[in-house]
């Protein structure tokens, strides 16, 4: 959009007294107002990353005694007739420039969006190499077909995760990364910057859950704890959810909890009293559009109405493995698209496998055949298979088969949701360990 104002005509009187008689002559000149012959962006917009810059060089068709401002979202930001944007913040920026001379004045606006350094992507939680080195964070951007590795670690110099960084989750803007040993770290989830953490758990920490604004809960080896958001602080332990606790999730009035030793708790939010239990759960918390909860043990997956509670179970024809192994969040996602389950068929101890299946739901010959099938010499990984609604495809996570050195070789697998078929692979190398995805 340009804007422009006035026209003014210079003149020149030189008046001479000679005699009775007298002379003025008259010479006229206009000084041409400013005029953007090229604005440098098409459309006058443009994306970046935090981090990176971009040049503004606006084209005038005259620059005779012409001043020049500019101002990023009605601040000053410079006078000169270029201008580099560049900031390390993520969001919306308008960049006016403003030409002007005796004749007037024209402007012109950019609209920037910036995003975050690690947004439009998936960020890679790692186990880490147990004894050798902790928890780490990669990522891969989409569109670069890479995965940027120990990028948390980067952007902290001198910071460390836990050991065997097993959970991640964002909420409100922040990145909760839960290792079994260690601490519990806080990061702005689009930078990867710390911004706190909580040093000592009082116990082997699980997973995350954010409540609201101000509270969540951290499940551990020993019960849930409830975390002052604001304080980042630990508080009391939270009844009717006794020993070894793995994911939670919170939906209308309730919480739904798995624990190892029962299976699917259902308590109440408002104070945590104990609902409703189904045993035999050990995996899941992924909701489909319909509003279900779809939870899985064994050979079972459970549809669960979130209003009302009621459940309706599959018998599936193979059976998954148990992440109470070794835990981890288990391998089961969700389309956002259609009502269809997403899983991957690890072995007993709740890794390895290579078959992929999707349950239609309603529909039990859906899983009849997998979907899809790791090329050979591969097996599953860590929570192993997410679902990215924007391109409608899974993406898995697996190493080579086999044991000791084999663990080095890391693939990302792009599949067609709508059919299974492998749509990119992505291949990676060192001791990372994946434990699960996070689509930002």
């Amino acid at each position: 959009m340009m804007y422009q104002r006035g026209s003014a005509t210079l003149s020149v009187c030189i008046g001479i007294a000679m005699l009775s008689m007298t002379a003025c002559k008259k010479d006229d000149y206009t000084q041409l107002l400013p005029q953007i012959t090229d604005n440098g962006l098409a459309t006058g917009k443009t994306s970046i990353i935090a981090g990176d810059s971009v040049r503004l060089y606006p084209k005038l068709n005259e620059r005779t005694n012409t001043t020049y401002q500019w101002l990023v979202n009605q601040k000053n930001a410079g006078t000169d007739s270029v201008y580099t944007f560049k900031t390390d913040s993520a969001g919306t920026y308008l960049v006016q420039f403003t030409a002007a001379n005796t004749s007037g004045q024209i402007s012109t606006q950019y609209e920037i969006q910036v995003s975050g350094k690690y947004e439009h992507g998936i960020l890679l939680v790692n186990e880490g190499w147990f004894g050798h080195e902790n928890g780490s964070v990669n990522f891969y951007r989409y569109g670069q077909d890479t995965v940027e590795t120990m990028v948390y670690h980067h952007t902290n110099p001198g910071k460390d995760l836990g050991v065997t960084t097993q959970y991640g989750a964002v909420h409100n803007g922040r990145l909760y990364l839960v290792s079994k040993q260690g601490p519990l770290v806080v990061a702005d989830a689009k930078s990867l910057k710390e911004t706190g953490r909580i040093t000592t758990l009082p116990a082997n920490g699980r997973a995350f859950l954010g409540l609201d604004n101000n509270n969540g809960l951290l499940s551990t080896a020993s019960g849930i704890y409830k975390l002052d958001l604001n304080t980042l602080t630990v508080g009391d332990k939270i009844p009717n959810a006794d020993g070894q606790i793995g994911a939670m999730l919170a939906a209308g009035d309730h919480l739904f909890i798995i624990s190892q030793s029962k299976g699917l708790l259902i308590l109440r939010k408002s104070d945590f009293g104990l609902v409703k239990n189904i045993t035999g759960i050990n995996q899941g918390l992924s909701k489909t559009p319909d509003g279900a909860l779809w939870v899985a043990g064994g050979s079972n997956l459970v549809k669960i109405n979130t209003t009302t509670l009621d459940t309706n179970r599959i018998v599936l024809p193979f059976s998954l493995g148990s992440p109470w192994s070794a835990w981890n969040v288990g391998t089961v996602t969700t389309s956002t698209t259609e009502n269809a389950v997403f899983l991957a068929q690890t072995m007993s101890w709740g890794a390895g496998g290579t078959k992929l299946y999707k349950y239609k739901s309603g529909d039990i010959s859906s899983v009849a055949a997998p979907i899809a099938t790791l090329p050979a010499g591969k097996e599953f990984y860590g929570g192993a298979v997410g679902y990215y609604a924007a391109k409608n495809e899974l993406v898995v996570t697996a190493v080579q088969s086999g044991y000791g050195q084999n663990y080095q070789y890391n693939s990302l697998y792009f599949y067609d949701a709508a059919n299974g078929s492998l749509k990119k692979t992505i291949n990676y190398q060192h001791f990372y360990f994946p434990a699960l995805m996070l689509f930002n």
